[in-house]
């Protein structure tokens, strides 16, 4: 897969998640209904449905990993629910996967934030705590 199919797919997979996040959908009825209104390559489909799987699966960890590089009284439940959900798949990846470098996987994910953020700071926001994600898994 190019980099650009692996940035399509956590594209699909941060979208799909936040469909999960605030809708109140199975992961399969999600994957389902999503394909309706989309398309791509097989391989790029076949990466953000593993990334969305697997994230699901692995949630109560993640948010645990999310919950421990926010401010002081923060939950990841009060995070605006697009910065959640890229923050949820690509902390998935960075902590699970090999399909690129964690940078590789912040990069994509500080881009997604800049189209799909909610708040002008979302970007720098993911950068931050997926960064911190990264230093700390390093180790």
């Amino acid at each position: 897969m190019t980099n650009r199919d692996k940035k399509e797919a956590r594209e699909h997979a941060c979208l799909m998640m936040y469909q999960y996040d605030i809708g109140n959908f199975s992961p399969e009825e999600i994957i389902s209904n999503y394909w309706e209104e989309r398309s791509a390559s097989p391989e790029v489909k076949q990466m953000a449905e593993h990334l969305f799987e697997k994230t699901i699966e692995n949630l109560k960890n993640v948010d645990m990993e999310i919950s421990r590089y926010l401010k002081k009284g923060w939950v990841v439940s009060r995070l605006l629910p697009m910065d959640r959900s890229i923050l949820r798949v690509a902390t998935y990846e960075i902590l699970n996967e090999s399909f690129s470098p964690p940078e590789a996987v912040i990069n994509d994910a500080v881009d997604i934030a800049k189209v799909y953020g909610e708040d002008v700071k979302s970007p720098r926001f993911v950068n931050a705590i997926l960064d911190r994600i990264k230093s700390e898994s390093a180790k």
